[in-house]
């Protein structure tokens, strides 16, 4: 696990300062070795945190003569198997480092090596046979983040984390205002866009070859080598389906246990982490340490179902309480995200990694899960939203309408009334445009009053318009209606919000997490499981549950599914109130080209209790914390 970063095609040589201060603000991803090469137009940049082949795996990594150069980011789970068919076709290899192994297998095959590897990464391979080209790549799922930016001259800078590419005085800080509307929606700027114009994330599933004087003037096209077909095999039958899931996910635990530091697993009390901490317990000679982050509120708190799954397991367990004070982490985490993320949960996980990193260096979660099985709630709601799409919109919306003015607006997140407000706004809208208010921070109306110019950068120059969602659900393989959305959420929320989250809250403490639920055969293996395998009207996660059924104490398998939040509502109208009042009282008109009236007006109503904008208000907290650090200075 490492932070990477480089140059590549620049008029002149890279300034060693500036290579130097990128290796430094990607210290915390590689406390342990610090590797720096340069050439004419080119530089490399490596900090690594030492999982496999400690001693030796020093970075950038150089083929046998030199010519092929790699910086690596990640784990390579079949390194072992991928090292043996090298040597026998004639590679010598210097270390037991699994990224060695990149070098060699890009030998072979080129661009297409990323087809062969089962782990999570990003990498840059630097190649000077017959000419000079730099591979960018990025795993399956987007487990390992990956920025970059080409300028007009064709100069690229790239970067593992947005404050080391920021460094360099190349890459521009003009506010993308598209980007920003979707932030404010979504609590995250999607992939391949940043909040910066010109910066880019590199897709999950993607690679991307640059060339030195390239014969075409044309940036060059990022290309998919994955994507799994959510096609069900209608023979299949669900005692099949269990016993192929349950070898499945032994198999991606296993994979994910070497080790050569200390070894733990994230353990909530939910299905998902339950069931990987009960897989690892099989597997190893002593007890597996976990860890678990509780809360005071009860709707947030989950220590007691944690602890039911420990003893189940006889785990080493350790415990943390998170605390309104601990938003104190909120600028460090802000430098290291680098553009605004509002995801709450980036805390809790953050405290769980720092608690973790003093006991552990590498933690196996239960990420991608709900995804992977149908976990959320919403896979539900769009199941039924078939049937009542039959209804005219013309028809449902009004009554729709007619009940949610009835409801009251300041609402527990966890309450049954709350979820009803939901549930009617799906069902006053069209499938995609309902599926989407699930994640809204802010309402389109109510963006529309934020943002003064929503079509354009903040500078007036033009931005690139976002795809819709309804659009991004005919760029997929599912017919299924409910699975449709599962295919949405693998491509959009899970990398950029979900997984993103989870690196840079992890990495901030260097502490590396796997996620065997991301594993690329059982995801491709649940996408063609037949949906009503994994969720129906009356139950989500079917599989799973009977898949890995002697591995959940019975107070797990049937609890609702709970995320991993905080109670951002109740903190902003008392602990941290005070941050509330500062932000309706910003007399800068607009910061980050917000309406400071529209500000004003939603701090007011959500602490005289009227409404509940908590989680907007998070949104809009996390983006001046941001703009004050990454932006204004």
């Amino acid at each position: 696990m490492c932070g990477i970063a480089g140059a590549f095609n620049l008029p002149g040589p890279p300034s060693r300062d500036l290579l130097s201060a990128m290796a430094v603000a990607l210290a915390h991803r590689g406390p342990d070795d610090e590797g720096i090469e340069s050439g004419s137009h080119w530089g490399l940049v490596s900090r690594r945190l030492a999982i496999i082949g400690v001693s030796d795996g020093h970075q950038p990594i150089a083929n046998e003569d030199g010519s092929v150069r790699v910086v690596f980011n990640g784990e390579i789970y079949n390194h072992h198997a991928l090292r043996a068919t090298l040597e026998a076709n004639g590679h010598r290899f210097s270390s037991a480092s699994d990224t060695e192994v990149l070098v060699h297998l890009y030998e072979e095959h080129g661009a297409g090596l990323t087809t062969h590897l089962e782990g999570m990464f990003a990498f840059a391979v630097y190649d000077t046979r017959g000419g000079e080209r730099l591979l960018l790549a990025r795993d399956r799922l987007g487990q390992k983040p990956l920025f970059y930016h080409e300028g007009d001259d064709g100069g690229l800078v790239f970067a593992s984390e947005l404050a080391a590419l920021l460094l360099s005085p190349r890459v521009p800080r003009a506010i993308d205002g598209v980007a920003l509307s979707e932030y404010l929606s979504l609590g995250y700027v999607p992939a391949p866009a940043t909040i910066f114009r010109g910066v880019k994330k590199l897709p999950p599933a993607h690679t991307v070859m640059f060339e030195r004087n390239p014969g075409s003037s044309q940036s060059p096209v990022p290309l998919r080598y994955w994507c799994p077909s959510y096609h069900p095999d209608r023979a299949m039958t669900f005692a099949d389906a269990s016993h192929r899931a349950r070898e499945l996910i032994d198999s991606a635990v296993k994979k994910r246990l070497e080790s050569e530091v200390p070894l733990g697993a994230f353990l909530s009390g939910g299905v998902d982490s339950t069931v990987v901490v009960g897989a690892m317990q099989g597997m190893l000679p002593d007890p597996v340490k976990t860890f678990c982050i509780g809360f005071d509120s009860g709707a947030y708190d989950e220590r007691s179902y944690a602890q039911i799954a420990a003893a189940r397991f006889r785990t080493e367990h350790r415990v943390k309480v998170a605390e309104p004070r601990d938003t104190s982490l909120l600028r460090r985490l802000v430098r290291h995200y680098g553009e605004p993320f509002a995801d709450s949960s980036m805390l809790p996980t953050a405290l769980l990694s720092e608690f973790a990193a003093q006991h552990v260096t590498v933690a196996l979660s239960g990420d991608g899960g709900d995804e992977v099985f149908g976990g959320y709630l919403r896979y539900q709601v769009m199941a039924l939203q078939r049937y009542i799409a039959t209804v005219p919109l013309g028809l449902r919306r009004p009554v729709c309408d007619l009940i949610l003015a009835a409801l009251p607006r300041a609402l527990e997140r966890h309450s049954t009334l709350y979820t009803a407000r939901r549930l009617l706004r799906v069902w006053r809208s069209r499938a995609a445009e309902g599926y989407r208010t699930f994640q809204e921070a802010f309402s389109e109306h109510t963006r529309g009053e934020l943002v003064h110019s929503r079509e354009k950068g903040t500078d007036g120059a033009p931005a690139e318009a976002f795809p819709s969602w309804a659009e991004l659900l005919t760029r997929g393989t599912a017919h299924d209606f409910v699975e449709q959305f599962q295919e949405l959420d693998l491509h959009t929320y899970l990398p950029s919000d979900i997984l993103y989250k989870v690196d840079i809250a992890t990495m901030a403490y260097s502490l590396e997490v796997r996620s065997p639920f991301l594993d690329h055969e059982l995801i491709e293996f649940a996408a063609a499981v037949p949906r009503k395998f994994k969720v129906t009207l009356t139950g989500r996660k079917r599989l799973l549950k009977a898949a890995a059924g002697d591995l959940l104490p019975e107070q797990i398998r049937g609890r609702n599914k709970r995320g991993f939040g905080v109670p951002i509502s109740a903190w902003l109208r008392h602990e941290l109130r005070a941050d509330a009042e500062a932000l309706a009282a910003e007399e800068q008109a607009a910061f980050s080209g917000l309406s400071h009236e529209t500000i004003g007006r939603l701090v007011r109503e959500h602490l005289a209790g009227s409404h509940d904008h908590g989680y907007g208000l998070w949104a809009l907290l996390c983006l001046k914390l941001w703009y004050d650090e990454m932006v204004s200075t």
